[in-house]
């Protein structure tokens, strides 16, 4: 399940090297989370918003290699792609 682990989180690094030349280009930060009436609750400067999930994914599956939980690893993969896909969604529509 390791090669699975890594190509997700070159799949994570892509969309976040794809999404910082589309999604607001001239934005200093970058929001990641949005209140219920879709104003922004917290943003990180652009690049540490778009390194986020791809450095927890990468300590989530270092652990979880460590530890032999390959069950976990699918799962793990779909929920991640989905949820940065998800983000990034979310900030182009919203525009940063």
């Amino acid at each position: 399940m390791l090669p699975l682990s890594i190509a997700t989180v070159a799949v994570l690094v892509l969309m976040s090297a794809v999404a910082a030349r589309r999604i607001a280009p001239g934005a200093e930060r970058l929001t990641m989370q949005w209140k219920w009436n879709g104003t922004p609750n917290w943003s990180l400067p652009r690049n540490a918003a778009l390194a986020v999930t791809p450095a927890l994914a990468a300590v989530v599956f270092t652990v979880v290699a460590l530890r032999g939980e390959t069950a976990a690893v699918l799962p793990a993969c779909i929920a991640f792609i989905g949820a940065h896909a998800l983000h990034l969604f979310l900030l182009a529509k919203r525009g940063g």
